[in-house]
């Protein structure tokens, strides 16, 4: 080899090996954030995270993780979070009370916290909750029920206590309606654990102990669908008014057959959710200060505007 191509092939080694080593300079500088959803069996869960990552670009790497809605999973994902040292952690809670525990361990760890549609009952150092404004989802619900059924009637509620933000709906629900319509009573509420086949269950036994509901608020489109089947087999789709919360494409496609006893439901903005829970992510490892309580609003939908929220 001549003293020419000796040098080109130096040159072209050191160029390489420059490269090489920019690239993992570069790879190493991205911050990994580790998020631990709900279930990923939920339509809008799943647009969480594609939002997520559609705002993080290759500003962020994620590590997203999927306990299904058990809470012994979810808690061993945040404990290997800590483990493995990530930068940042996003964490929707799959009950508000018992999640506190693997909260406290990254907030302990010195890892920042940022609380994602439900949030934990405890102030345990997260820096930040980012969620829909679900009392007023619930307040808006009340009043298409309450016009639904003309003032007057009895009510049930499927619900989940374990969860801060569907109580928060149920609240705006109950507290709208009692200054709307007292003529709407809420006869019974109990939880469908935000299960399909329970809410169908707990919606059977309601409707057999209430021969005279005619209305069906559920916090949540796969409790609301639960319902809509319970309500078929007892024969009362055309007696009856549901109205979930959601907007799941399947909520959707109830309300546009026009003649489904799934009347409305409310649409909440994943996507839009996920965006901001990355820039305020990315915030924060900047140092930036962020607001404790990040609000994401939320529309009622129904016949008149279900072609805006069809997928």
């Amino acid at each position: 080899m001549n003293l020419g191509n000796k040098l080109l092939t130096a040159l072209a080694v050191s160029s390489f090996a420059f490269s090489a080593s920019v690239a993992s300079s570069s790879a190493q500088d991205v911050p990994v954030i580790g998020a631990t959803t709900y279930s990923r069996s939920f339509e809008f869960y799943q647009d969480i995270e594609a939002g997520m990552k559609e705002e993080g670009g290759d500003a962020v790497s994620f590590d997203f993780r999927d306990p299904n809605g058990d809470l012994a999973v979810q808690t061993a994902q945040m404990e290997d979070f800590v483990a493995k040292g990530v930068k940042l952690v996003t964490m929707v809670p799959i009950d508000s009370t018992a999640g506190e525990a693997a909260a406290r361990l990254v907030a302990s760890a010195g890892i920042p916290l940022i609380t994602v549609d439900i949030a934990i009952t405890a102030d345990v150092g997260q820096v930040a909750h980012i969620a829909s404004d679900n009392h007023y989802g619930g307040a808006i619900s009340a009043e298409k029920m309450a016009t639904l059924l003309g003032n007057k009637g009895e009510v049930l509620v499927i619900n989940n206590p374990a969860i801060v933000s569907v109580v928060d709906r149920e609240k705006g629900f109950t507290e709208k309606l009692a200054e709307i319509a007292p003529d709407v009573k809420v006869v019974a509420s109990q939880s469908g654990d935000s299960k399909r086949e329970k809410a169908q269950a707990v919606a059977e036994d309601l409707l057999q102990a209430h021969p005279n509901a005619v209305g069906i608020f559920a916090v949540n489109d796969e409790m609301a669908l639960g319902a809509l089947q319970a309500v078929i087999a007892a024969g009362r789709q055309n007696k009856m008014s549901i109205i979930g919360f959601d907007a799941s494409s399947e909520g959707i496609s109830e309300i546009a057959k026009g003649n489904s006893a799934f009347k409305a439901t409310v649409a909440q903005d994943p996507v839009g959710m996920g965006k901001i829970v990355t820039k305020t992510a990315l915030a924060v490892l900047k140092g930036d200060k962020v607001d404790k309580f990040i609000p994401v609003p939320v529309v009622l939908v129904d016949s008149s505007n279900y072609t805006n929220y069809a997928k």
